[in-house]
């Protein structure tokens, strides 16, 4: 095992010193700088170390500026903070990105936008902080949108994005959201790590272990072919998902095969966050299994490992939160300009208004019309002030009841938005008032685990209502439950 070990090693370093020398021996045109940018670097991903695509993209990097090829430089400091944060190195990874964004800054596109807010949400998100991950993955998805569906780089860039959102999600205990985006995903490109995540899905939201034995014999077919079957990322995920699976079941020496495999994938590919998880959870099973011994081994390499990516993670947060600062001083600084611009301006306006009313007031009917029309706008926002009082008075106690589970919850949110049962009655006349309470507590923004919490359910039980209640209302399964029933108002 280990001869063959060094072999693949042997071959990869021949692979590398090919592509160096055949790629460097030459000078490429524009059109093939992004060739090797986009295609030849997905493809040397999962043939040769991270260190050297790393010195693989900094010499397409030189070529490029010796081209005058700024987005050259751009797509490729983005590839470097890609094989940066996937190691943990998170404060490096947003300083490339920030290269990249200088660059980019002058060049109008979408693929390299979006590109660039996707590396800066996967960073994010690894570094826990889940609505920046969000707001970046968001803007990465409207360039993937606008990009042409014709082209192969394009689709698979869409399915990554989609896929990453569909983790995010699932981090902020969104399981709905998440399964919508997986399938979205697997409907551009199915691949072996998104199937391995809806079976993950049925594992650990729905409870159907048949689904998900079934999404995991796919995935783990997908990975025996010929695309798949030496890309070490999917089947290192794919496996912890599976271990999962197995620790549901309580089949405690599978899961243990199966996360031992997968850390053991993981560290060779220098993941260190995948290696963490699995740590933790061998620890957890020791822990089921009463092995005391293993348990506190697993921990102790948890805790050493987690000790050396927060020590990173913290100088990449100072980073990130110095970058969100300068960009408010800049806009706080356009502000300023902006009022400046306008004061001069309303100044300029008054003097105009004043000297037109001057020659107006002296019109005494029109002067009283002025005085009446003021009056009914004042009164009117009074009224506006009062109803908005009101709603708000109402939106809060609303809460109140909800969490104390009260009786009077339903009837006083119908009082205050009337418009969301109307709606919903008329999809389904047959709705129960069970239904209607249920439909209340999403509308107001209540997760899956406080609906639970408040209304003494299972989670379990909170799951199956809702998708009973898709079901009585005809949703599609794209269709986010919680946006359906939110937008009833705007709707109305």
């Amino acid at each position: 095992m280990k001869s063959l070990k060094n072999f693949n090693r042997i071959i990869y370093c021949l692979i590398f010193i090919c592509c160096c020398s055949k790629l460097f021996s030459q000078h490429h045109s524009i059109q093939q700088i992004d060739t090797l940018l986009i295609k030849t670097n997905e493809e040397l991903r999962t043939q040769i170390s991270n260190k050297d695509l790393i010195i693989w993209n900094q010499k397409i990097i030189k070529e490029a500026i010796q081209n005058n090829y700024p987005k050259g430089e751009a797509w490729g400091y983005a590839n470097i903070a890609n094989r940066l944060w996937l190691v943990g190195e998170f404060k490096k990874a947003i300083e490339y990105l920030n290269y990249a964004e200088e660059k980019s800054k002058k060049i109008n596109d979408d693929f390299l936008a979006g590109k660039i807010n996707q590396e800066y949400s996967q960073v994010y998100n690894r570094m826990n902080l889940p609505k920046m991950a969000l707001d970046y993955n968001l803007k990465a998805m409207r360039s993937a949108l606008r990009l042409k569906k014709d082209n192969q780089d394009c689709r698979f860039f869409l399915r990554y994005v989609y896929s990453t959102r569909a983790v995010y999600f699932n981090g902020i205990e969104r399981s709905d959201s998440s399964l919508i985006y997986l399938h979205k995903a697997m409907k551009i490109d199915p691949n072996p790590l998104d199937i391995g995540h809806v079976a993950y899905h049925y594992t650990q939201y729905n409870w159907n272990l048949d689904s998900a034995n079934y999404y995991f014999k796919k995935a783990f077919n997908q990975l025996e072919t010929k695309r798949f079957k030496h890309n070490k990322y999917q089947r290192a995920v794919v496996l912890y998902d599976y271990g999962s699976f197995m620790q549901v079941q309580k089949k405690n020496n599978e899961a243990i095969d199966a996360f031992t495999k997968s850390a053991a994938l993981a560290k060779e590919i220098n993941r260190p966050q995948l290696v963490l998880s699995n740590y933790k959870l061998l620890a957890s099973v020791y822990k089921e299994l009463k092995e005391a011994d293993k348990e506190v081994e697993y921990l102790n390499k948890a805790t050493s490992l987690k000790d050396s990516i927060d020590n990173d993670q913290s100088k990449a947060i100072t980073l990130a939160f110095n970058k969100i600062s300068k960009k408010e001083e800049e806009e706080k600084k356009q502000k300023t300009k902006f009022q400046t611009a306008l004061w001069y301006g309303g100044i300029s306006l008054l003097i105009v208004t004043v000297l037109s009313l001057y020659f107006y007031l002296q019109i005494k009917k029109k002067k009283k019309r002025l005085i009446e029309s003021k009056t009914i706008i004042l009164q009117q926002e009074e009224e506006a002030k009062i109803l908005k009082r009101k709603l708000n008075e109402n939106h809060d106690q609303l809460i109140q009841l909800a969490k104390k589970n009260s009786a009077g919850f339903l009837a006083l949110f119908q009082e205050t938005y009337p418009e969301v049962s109307q709606l919903l009655l008329k999809i389904n006349p047959y709705l129960s008032l069970s239904d209607l309470s249920f439909s209340a507590m999403i509308f107001l923004g209540f997760s899956s685990k406080e609906i639970a919490q408040y209304s003494s359910m299972e989670h379990r039980s909170v799951q199956t209502k809702k998708y009973r209640l898709r079901k009585k209302l005809n949703l599609e399964a794209e269709t986010d439950l919680y946006q359906f029933i939110r937008s009833i108002s705007e709707v109305q």
